[in-house]
């Protein structure tokens, strides 16, 4: 077989590559050189090749976002705007996502290996996310002054003579630390509520995958995002941790690992500043022998391979009933040996994860990096040395099957009987890797279902709508999926708030409740004259 280098299709991404918001960092509503000059580099994971060098910004130029916010911040017109009329602003943004959805996919499909077919979808997700959280500016308007009432309880309230009401406000300069699994969606869905609710922002994308997000400074300054209001700060760990420690950031969101969220709280807490954390999981697939095998072999497939099995919701635990296991198993050897590798992710178009659409999953994608890369056969040959037992998978598949040389690919790899203590069962591999376990009863499957530190999502799948409730609502976990077709499995919707219990993170995001985070909550009391009098001459 001849090995494809994608020389073509790489060529066309970097072509993309070579505007100015690629190149440069935007601080203060332009697009500047990093201070020291300094650039990092990223690969086109299918093969390893070179791909872009992005500005390496550091502390000093985090420094210069954070006066330029600060100036921002203090001047006020941002801060003093309607929710709604901001909202309008960011709606641009939003639609320039939805505009330029091939280009941004073919990046993100070069930057983080995924096939173009599920880049260009979660990309228009994106979009429609963005206009939702624009929508809710006149909710938070709404909300404004609104009358302090007992919550449900009995007495407490103020005097019927004096007037006090809740409102909510911005936060302030605030530092957003985004993921590369899923760069776009991931940072504007920080970028966007930040920007509605009020307050003036600095985003650092991830350094392994983030090139996309750059293309967000772009938006802002097309959009008419006010100078200081909204900065893109490329850079490594450090222009991140630089971020956090600052003294005047009042908040930091940041989606990622347990253990960089775990530093990050640990850098604000002598400032006393807010965090809202997104972080790991190790989901588990709770399976009952009343489900059909075929509808559990692909829900199982879609569970862990989505993105490659680098997405924190990804169902890696599989905990099946006694009964359904062999065949199970078996079943899910024969469909995952048949999957061919996607060796070029920017021109794949046809196939896909099939997250969020009918069918099978049915190609494997690259995992993003190298070190990921290294780090995932670091479980395996553990696992292995431990004498875990390897369904199928367990390696890296050969040049000639793969059709590409010096790509970051991993067999999609099932490990059975693994130990509760393994750490396949309890870390976060974030690969193609899922580990089994079984039950009888549903207190083993809720024992299995809650025995790691993680809860950020879970399934439970029965033909019985009772049981799969009981279960569903023992599971530890931030967002538990009820099903008996495997529908849903992963799906996250605008209106629909999602966490993490544990280990997997502080905070909530999407809904009004997403919206919330980014605000201060604060009572005002008036007395001696009424919030209408106020009102009436303050508009007057």
């Amino acid at each position: 077989m001849k090995l494809n280098t994608n020389s073509k299709s790489l060529a066309k991404v970097q072509a993309h590559l070579a505007a100015e918001c690629f190149n440069k960092l935007f601080i203060g509503g332009q697009f500047v050189d990093p201070i020291d000059g300094e650039k990092l580099p990223t690969y086109y994971p299918a093969t390893g090749e070179l791909l872009h060098e992005f500005p390496r910004g550091k502390a000093n130029d985090v420094n210069a976002a954070i006066a330029a916010a600060e100036a921002a911040w203090t001047e006020g017109t941002w801060a003093g705007m309607a929710a709604a009329e901001r909202a309008k602003i960011v709606a641009k943004m939003a639609q320039g996502i939805e505009d330029n959805i091939e280009m941004l996919a073919e990046i993100e499909a070069a930057d983080v290996g995924k096939p173009f077919r599920q880049a260009a979808m979660t990309l228009g997700g994106a979009a429609a996310e963005g206009k939702y959280w624009c929508s809710l500016g006149a909710a938070l308007d709404a909300e404004q002054d609104t009358p302090v009432n007992s919550g449900g309880g009995e007495g407490g309230v103020p005097p019927a003579e004096w007037d006090v009401v809740y409102r909510r406000d911005p936060i302030g300069v605030i530092g957003l630390i985004s993921a590369w699994n899923y760069p776009m969606n991931v940072a504007f869905r920080k970028v966007a509520p930040a920007l509605v609710a009020g307050n003036c922002a600095i985003l650092k994308p991830s350094e392994i995958a983030g090139l996309s997000c750059m293309f967000i400074g772009k938006l802002a300054q097309d959009a008419g995002i006010p100078a200081g209001v909204f900065s893109v700060v490329t850079g490594d760990r450090d222009a991140g941790a630089a971020l956090a420690a600052a003294p005047s950031i009042s908040m930091i969101s940041f989606t990622g690992s347990s253990l960089t969220g775990s530093k990050i709280m640990n850098a604000c807490a002598p400032k006393l500043s807010q965090v809202a954390l997104e972080l790991g999981g190790k989901s588990a697939l709770v399976v009952f022998d009343d489900t059909d095998l075929d509808q559990a072999v692909e829900t199982t497939m879609k569970g862990f391979l989505t993105n490659g099995g680098q997405i924190c919701t990804a169902h890696t635990r599989l905990v099946v009933q006694d009964g359904l296991k062999t065949p199970l198993l078996d079943k899910l050897k024969e469909e995952l040996e048949k999957l061919p590798f996607c060796n070029d992710p920017i021109t794949e178009k046809d196939r896909g994860d099939r997250a969020w659409e009918a069918g099978m999953t049915d190609v494997v994608q690259p995992v993003v990096c190298e070190s990921q890369h290294q780090k995932i056969l670091g479980f395996l040959d553990e696992a292995k040395a431990a004498g875990v037992e390897v369904v199928t998978g367990g390696s890296v598949p050969d040049a000639e099957t793969v059709g590409n040389s010096g790509g970051y690919f991993i067999q999609p790899t099932v490990l059975t009987d693994v130990g509760r203590d393994a750490d396949v069962w309890q870390k976060e591999v974030f690969g193609p890797v899922l580990s089994v376990r079984s039950f009888s009863t549903e207190q083993e499957a809720v024992q299995e279902a809650n025995s790691t530190a993680f809860g950020l999502a879970s399934t439970v799948m029965s033909s019985d709508p009772a049981k799969a409730m009981r279960v569903a609502n023992r599971i530890r976990a931030g967002a538990v999926y009820a099903t008996s077709t495997g529908e849903g499995i992963l799906a996250e919707h605008p209106a629909v708030s999602r966490g993490g219990f544990g280990c997997s993170g502080v905070g909530r995001e999407l809904g009004i409740g997403g919206l919330h985070e980014y605000t201060e909550l604060k009572s005002v009391n008036y007395t001696g004259f009424s919030l209408a009098d106020a009102k009436k001459q303050h508009t007057g």
